[in-house]
């Protein structure tokens, strides 16, 4: 006679119902229940194997204040240990090339910004293709430039600026962090869509920038948000912001489009992007911490001290953003005849 088994009523210990699971899930991706994607996320990160975000930029910069920002947060989220690195050079370019060759396994992500995804695919060759090599995450916070003046200059609102540049033989320059720089192209929209020639006078290095504009040596500048703390303390003076809409974090300040340049709509940004070819299952896991990450009420408040206004975005819409970015400014640097050095 054949003895039937009977189930246990003792309850299976959590971490055995862990391992029960995992067996389960790699039986399931073996026969083909499970996508190889899904099968690979459930099991990312690996215990003591971290997840680098490259920031291509020195430490002390926006892009690197944000990483660091996330970093420990999107780590608690996912379970494993979340490490930044920099890897400056070239305005982002160098890490940008750097994080497309790397492995498609989820431990390698890139803090991207407009120069490399957006502005300079339209100026130079380059050793990687923004919309091919890359697996948008998720978009991370919006800024507005500021156009700041030095305490010294007559100009007084964009008004004031703008009449001196119609002024016959006019002679105005802009400071810019060099070719291909979020200024530079916020600067050259001006001048098409104000009919006016600032003249670009391009700086290594946002310190001998601002130190310049300061000084009366160029007029004005067009600046992320770090400016606002010399405006704070009397060195520069604000005249307005360049987004479409005024940022819930300067809401005293008016926009390009009220200040009388009907139509200017620039915004900074930052986002993450992976290697391409990473698997969709982990990329939506990524998404999903990183939404919970930006909406903490923490990472918010610090964020909005750097002049970082927190969002997320699903990676579709992350990825419409950037090609509607790259053809926005393509559009700009043919028309304003921008060229690479």
């Amino acid at each position: 006679m054949t003895t039937v088994p009977t189930l246990s009523s003792t309850p299976i210990p959590r971490t055995g119902r862990r391992a029960l699971l995992a067996a389960g899930l790699c039986c399931a991706a073996a026969f083909g229940l499970l996508p190889a994607g899904a099968a690979h996320a459930q099991g990312w990160p690996e215990a003591g194997k971290p997840i680098r975000i490259v920031v291509g930029f020195p430490p002390g910069g926006g892009a690197d204040v944000l990483a660091r920002a996330v970093s420990v947060p999107l780590g608690n989220e996912l379970g494993g240990n979340v490490i930044v690195e920099n890897r400056a050079g070239a305005g982002g370019l160098l890490a940008t090339e750097y994080v497309a060759k790397q492995p498609s396994d989820g431990y390698t992500v890139y803090l991207a910004t407009p120069g490399s995804f957006t502005i300079w695919p339209s100026l130079r060759k380059l050793n990687y293709d923004p919309a091919k090599d890359f697996a948008p995450v998720s978009l991370m916070v919006t800024m507005p430039n500021l156009l700041v003046t030095g305490m010294s200059t007559p100009y007084k609102n964009v008004a004031g600026l703008l009449a001196a540049a119609k002024a016959p033989n006019a002679q105005i320059d802009y400071a810019s962090g060099g070719i291909g720089t979020i200024g530079q192209i916020a600067a050259e929209q001006l001048n098409i869509l104000a009919g006016i020639r600032l003249t670009h006078v391009p700086y290594k290095g946002t310190a001998p920038l601002l130190t310049d504009v300061i000084g009366g040596v160029v007029p004005v500048t067009f600046s992320d948000p770090s400016a606002m703390s010399l405006v704070e303390g009397g060195k520069l003076r604000l005249l307005a912001q360049t987004s479409a809409k005024r940022s819930r974090l300067f809401p005293d300040t008016p926009t390009m489009a009220e200040s009388g340049v009907p139509g200017f709509d620039l915004s900074n940004w930052c986002g993450m992007v992976a290697p391409a070819s990473t698997p969709s299952a982990i990329v939506d896991k990524l998404n999903g911490a990183l939404a919970k990450v930006m909406a903490r009420p923490e990472v918010r408040k610090q964020l909005a001290g750097a002049g970082m206004d927190a969002t997320s975005s699903t990676p579709a819409q992350f990825g419409d953003h950037m090609a509607t970015e790259r053809a926005k400014w393509a559009a700009l640097i043919v028309k304003a005849n921008i060229r690479a050095e």
